[in-house]
């Protein structure tokens, strides 16, 4: 999914889409039980980092021997840091807190992704 979102064939006007449905499924999901700043700031730390990792990862020459292990990290440490945050929520309205963090670390992730190809005319 991460190809399809920085290829070409993801159109900005796709891209605005999601992070609009995003954004409205986050709400309301907020509307039942809010999720802690903490936990948002982190959340929306962790999306920056996965752009950030797969930034890295482009840079690798593709004849390195490290490329398919870092390639591996870029996927694996985002997800343990998911997985740990969702381990420490309160346990009441579970699914809808699980649904907002995930919801800010794709925010986290747009944010990052789509400012490098904004053109200021």
């Amino acid at each position: 999914m991460l190809e399809f979102w920085y290829s070409d064939k993801c159109t900005r006007q796709i891209k605005l889409i999601v992070c609009i449905a995003t954004c409205v499924m986050i709400y309301l999901c907020s509307t039942v039980q809010q999720l802690s700043p903490m936990f948002t700031g982190i959340s929306i730390a962790i999306g920056m980092s996965l752009h950030g990792l797969r930034a890295l990862s482009l840079k690798i020459a593709a004849d390195n021997p490290y490329k398919k292990g870092f390639a591996i990290l870029t996927f694996v440490m985002p997800l343990i840091a998911l997985i740990t945050l969702i381990s420490m929520l309160p346990a009441e309205h579970r699914l809808m807190l699980i649904i907002q963090l995930i919801g800010f670390a794709a925010i986290g992730l747009f944010i990052l992704s789509t400012f490098p190809k904004r053109r200021f005319d």
